[in-house]
């Protein structure tokens, strides 16, 4: 990571990892390409969830340490 990397914060608490899922995707849709999100996920299943999630949008999981995940946000290809 950069250090000029855009960073953000996202606290996904105990919600369960349907609606975690959801709400990320939501939260990370307006941020730029190369964003750091940050996320907080305490849910149990949160360790395979969000791995999953990153392989499935495409964006790049950078660290996962339950309940702390770092996920890169995708660069988009102009076409």
């Amino acid at each position: 990571m950069s250090e000029s990397q855009v960073r953000f914060e996202f606290d996904g608490g105990d919600t369960g990892c349907g609606e975690l899922l959801l709400d990320l995707l939501l939260f990370v849709k307006d941020k730029p390409d190369g964003a750091l999100i940050r996320v907080r996920a305490l849910d149990p299943g949160a360790p395979l969830e969000i791995p999953a999630w990153c392989r499935i949008t495409g964006h790049e999981l950078a660290a996962a340490n339950y309940p702390i995940f770092e996920i890169i946000k995708r660069q988009r290809t102009s076409q």
